[in-house]
């Protein structure tokens, strides 16, 4: 018989190290079951709840038992469940038709998470995809990142925003998302399948880390090789092939054609040139809103501190997180701001694709101990204020432009206190920052436009009252540029094609995606598409 256990609090401070591995043993002396009648105890979610003088872990466990443990536990949800229901979350399973009878690749452009999870999803019913990436392998790819912490040499084709496995592979790997999903358990267990940690299946807040992503990235490649797939890095897409009104193919900046039953394009934030491209080629979008913001950095045992009520980070808890928000203010032209891509024990990284410019971003490892804590305060632009594209991706190139110069030219992160950021000052709290190319002050206040930069005033002054020190300790870095896309391509609502017949753009360069798991969500929607098509 299966059991969900629900609400099954554990005290952080008196918890092991690694709870999670002796959850069968803690549920066992809870419920007070004899350890020997659980066969399996199998969690199905983990979240933190530290609203209380003393931070808790809570589970939801998955327990089989020879007997009936639901019998006079008071105090804890304990209800029946079918196996179905357990394998749904441990061995999901992929909708996606069957491929009988067609020959003809589907191309696939982009190796990020939508562009991957199409890939994966294709192959594995038995459809043969070319998979191309202007970028390099991810080894590679970190190779030419470290010389480029050595010389300052940005090369435009690999770096922490080009290549394969997307901008993603070197942030962070959070994969907490808001879309509700069918796929959401399968795109997780996958991640586990190619060397992410098992926790990344029941975390409310997973993530994988930098220094797994790489791994995971080339394993599920190697994964679709084996079911037949081609990849072509180093291989740039100028532009879509369309005949009478139908996508057949890609040419690349090698002047080769190469052609396909469907073409999908998932050429993430880093792709604005074939964005631009496919707006020439009469591809209809349209002009949403999008995101600009700011780092900001703390030492991380103060956010410890802070959101554990405790002077001490018990062992069996991570890096605490923060999630704030400051409302807007139209009356007074202020704009709502957020934190987002928060990265505990992270480190601020210098993330632009486009030599002379500058965007930051965050990354963490999966052990997330390093000294500080970084976040994004983010500010949402109505993209309905410009004219067409080439105008909203202007004023994002003024940001990186601006943002480049103040750090001195050669990709140093500009810097300045967040006191300074409110009086007007350039100055340093910290000369030490996670950032491996550093900070230099300036006057980053001075770079935002004035309603932006009365928006992130205020926001500081509001989180002020959550987080006492915010302000006092907490230094701002970089502008952060490459949130979202300022268009979205119009799709079909049903088939998921664009205007084009046999395009498909998904992801987050396509406007329909905001992190890892809604852009591997939407590519596993459109090759759900093609596969039903062809």
């Amino acid at each position: 018989m299966w059991f969900l256990v629900e609400g099954l609090e554990i005290d952080a401070v008196r918890a092991p190290a690694n709870p999670d591995s002796v959850i069968k043993k803690l549920l066992s002396r809870i419920i007070k079951v004899d350890e020997n009648y659980l066969k399996q105890c199998l969690i199905k979610s983990k979240s933190i709840d530290s609203r209380r003088s003393k931070p808790y872990i809570v589970y939801s466990v998955f327990v089989e038992s020879e007997i009936d443990i639901a019998v006079g536990k008071a105090g804890l949800k304990i209800s029946s469940v079918d196996i179905e229901t357990v394998n749904k979350k441990y061995k999901p399973e992929l909708n996606i038709s069957q491929n009988v009878s067609n020959d003809s690749p589907v191309i696939i452009v982009g190796t990020g998470p939508a562009g991957i999870f199409a890939a994966l999803g294709l192959a594995e019913a038995g459809f043969k995809v070319i998979v191309l990436d202007r970028g390099k392998k991810v080894d590679e790819r970190n190779r030419d990142w470290q010389k480029f912490l050595q010389t300052r040499e940005l090369d435009e084709e690999s770096n922490l925003l080009i290549g394969e496995g997307g901008a993603g592979t070197f942030s962070d790997g959070k994969l907490f998302t808001r879309t509700k999903d069918a796929n959401s358990d399968f795109i997780l267990k996958t991640f586990v399948d190619h060397g992410a940690s098992e926790d990344t299946i029941y975390l409310k807040r997973p993530h994988i880390g930098s220094d797994v992503l790489p791994k995971v990235a080339e394993s599920m490649r190697r994964k679709i090789e084996s079911c037949g797939g081609d990849f072509l890095f180093g291989t740039e897409v100028k532009s879509l092939l369309i005949e009478n009104g139908t996508a057949v193919g890609v040419l690349t900046a090698g002047n080769e054609k190469i052609y396909g039953s469907a073409v999908l394009v998932a050429h993430g934030l880093g792709g604005r040139a074939l964005t631009m491209e496919m707006i020439r080629q009469r591809v209809p979008y349209e002009l949403k809103g999008f995101q600009i913001g700011c780092r900001i950095e703390h030492p991380q045992n103060l956010i410890d501190r802070q959101q554990y009520h405790l002077k001490q980070r018990p062992l069996s808890l991570g890096s605490a997180e923060y999630n704030f928000v400051s409302q807007g203010d139209e009356r007074m032209n202020i704009k709502g701001v957020s934190t987002f891509c928060m990265c505990p024990g992270g480190e601020l990284v210098m993330a632009s694709a486009w030599r002379n410019s500058l965007t930051s971003n965050g990354m963490s490892l999966h052990a997330r101990s390093g000294k500080f804590a970084n976040s994004c305060l983010i500010m949402s632009i109505d993209g309905k204020n410009f004219p067409d594209a080439a105008c909203a991706y202007g004023f994002l190139q003024s940001y990186e432009r601006a943002a480049f110069e103040a750090g001195g030219g050669d990709y140093t992160l500009p810097a300045q206190s967040a006191a300074g950021f409110l009086n007007g000052r350039e100055e340093l709290i910290y000369r030490e920052s996670s950032s491996q190319t550093g900070v230099r002050a300036a006057r980053l206040d001075l770079i935002f436009s004035e309603d932006l930069r009365n928006s992130l005033r205020r926001a500081l002054l509001n989180f002020q009252k959550k987080c006492p020190f915010f302000i006092d300790c907490g230094q701002f870095a970089g502008i952060e540029s490459c949130v979202s896309s300022p268009i979205r391509f119009v799709r079909n609502a049903e088939t998921l094609e664009s205007g084009i017949k046999n395009l498909y753009i998904c992801g987050e360069g396509a406007g329909y995606a905001g992190g890892i798991m809604s852009g591997a969500i939407d590519g596993l929607r459109a090759a759900a598409k093609i596969a039903g098509k062809c």
